[in-house]
């Protein structure tokens, strides 16, 4: 098994995704790229488009802001509409 990290991917409307991870793959302003666990610290803006989590479904963004650090991911983005798939919805 290769080794993991936590990826949480929270929009305004809930949590749309929370588990541990192999790999998530995205866009980023300055190209794609792969994250992995033990991924040096990084901050970077997402634009429109898929994250791809290794064995999960794709999660579909509009825009979004990426943490990663201490072997946890952190994705804060404006999920497409027509997801449905969250694991939590805030109460508010």
């Amino acid at each position: 098994m290769r080794p993991r990290f936590n990826l949480q991917v929270l929009s305004l409307k809930g949590l749309a995704f929370d588990d541990l991870v192999e790999s998530v793959y995205l866009s980023g302003d300055d190209g794609e790229f792969e994250l992995l666990a033990f991924h040096h610290p990084l901050v970077a803006s997402i634009p429109e488009g898929e994250l791809k989590i290794a064995g999960h479904a794709c999660i579909p963004i509009k825009v979004g802001v990426l943490s990663f650090r201490n072997n946890q991911c952190r994705i804060i983005a404006e999920v497409d509409p027509d997801f449905k798939n969250y694991k939590q919805l805030w109460n508010i």
